[in-house]
Order: C-alpha cells, then structure tokens, then sequence
C-alpha cells in the first residue's frame, strides 16, 4: 500500500501503511476467498483527498492479502443505502456460494436515520449474517466505521441522537463478534476519527484519506487476529 510516488501525503500520514509494513502484518494469511458485504461503505465510494489514492478500503485490503496469495478469489457485494435485514436477504445467499474464508461486514448507515431505530433487531439480523458464516469454518471481519457525528451540519439535538445510536450499534457489533468468534475493528475509536479530511464536505460520506486509514485498521487487525493478539474477539 501506499508506494507510488504521486501519493506523497499518503506516504507521509501515519496512520497509513507501506506495502511492505502491510505484507508483515498479513505474513502467513491463509485466505483465499475474501468477501464483502454491507452498504456504500463496504462498496468503497468516498471524495477524492489530494495525495491518496483512489481505491476504496476493501479494495486495498484485497490487494494487500492478495500479495500473500496471489490467487485470491475477492468478490464485493456493497450497495448504497442497504439495511441490515437487506444484507441478509438479498447478499447472503451469494456470500454462502462464494464460499468465502474471509467475510468483512459493515452497514448500518441507514439504519442510523430511521425511525423507529431498533437496536436489536440489527444486532439478530448480524446474528444471522454471521452464524452461518463462521459454522462454514470461515472468518467474519465487522468493521464499525468512523463517528459521522464528529462534523455533522445537523442540530445539536439530533446529532446528540445519533451519536447515541453509534454507540448502541457499536456494542451490538462487538457483542455479535464476541459470541461468534469474529474479528472486530472499531473505527469509531481510531485517533483519526477526530480529523476533518476523513470525511467528505457532507461530513459523513469518507474521503479516500478515511478509506486509506479504514484499509490500514483492518489489515492491522488482521495481523492481530494472525499472531493472537489485539482486537480478535476469539
């Protein structure tokens, strides 16, 4: 990650990897399917950043792991605006057919502004992504994303609302981890999460400097997760 020339803010942000830090923390991965389901997010859309590339997060990570494997098979399943209860229904036959060893999972954008917001009926549709993924003997990645309240043009009111709801949802996530053995990465917590420019003129939408640092999080975790450390919630 983050080699050529023209990148030079990238090179420079610490929160970013090289190539070669990035094949270190992923020595020894053994997927070789990787899958990613989930809404605009999980998809990869973002503003332009002067100096970082143009490539979503899961697009790095897959050129990451596919520098171990160079076979690796990478399917990505992202559409805007997806509920929790439209991943299930509409991507999980096709994830099942993939048969992924790696699945990433993020979503829940739209659940954020809709009312009634029910915490636990997301928290049992992620129960049922991810049961059947890890009974497959596969592992399931969930990424909280960054807080969207931080820069929010909303009222006070409102984004005190949704910061709210984030929390919820980020506990819920990281209970659906823990009982099922998945790796987690919380976003939400990372030092970055406090910079303007990972977030586009909306102050929600990510610009590729987020999805660098997004990309850069998850392989970390990864590595973790491959030496028994850190945030793999196993």
């Amino acid at each position: 990650m983050c080699t050529e020339t023209a990148l030079r803010r990238e090179n420079g942000d610490r929160f970013c990897l090289s190539t070669a830090q990035a094949e270190t923390l992923l020595t020894g991965a053994p997927w070789r399917r990787f899958l990613v389901i989930g809404d605009e997010v999980a998809d990869g859309r973002g503003e332009p950043a002067e100096g970082y590339g143009h490539d979503g997060w899961a697009d790095r990570v897959a050129a990451s792991l596919r520098r171990i494997q160079p076979g690796l098979a990478y399917l990505n399943l992202g559409r805007k605006g997806r509920l929790a209860a439209e991943i299930r229904s509409r991507q999980l036959g096709r994830v099942l057919e993939f048969k992924p060893d790696l699945t990433a999972l993020t979503c829940c954008g739209a659940e954020l502004v809709r009312d009634p917001f029910d915490a636990d009926s997301v928290e049992a549709e992620f129960d049922r992504v991810v049961a059947p993924l890890r009974d497959s003997g596969g592992d399931v990645l969930l990424v909280n994303w960054f807080d969207i309240t931080r820069f929010s043009p909303r009222s006070s009111e409102e984004t005190e609302r949704l910061r709210i709801r984030l929390r919820e949802l980020a506990e819920r996530k990281q209970a659906v981890a823990l009982r099922h053995g998945a790796i987690y990465v919380n976003l939400a917590e990372h030092p970055a999460a406090a910079d303007r420019d990972v977030f586009g003129a909306d102050g929600s939408a990510p610009t590729m400097r987020g999805h660098a640092i997004a990309a850069a999080s998850v392989i970390q975790g990864l590595g973790a997760h491959l030496t028994g450390a850190g945030d793999a919630c196993r």
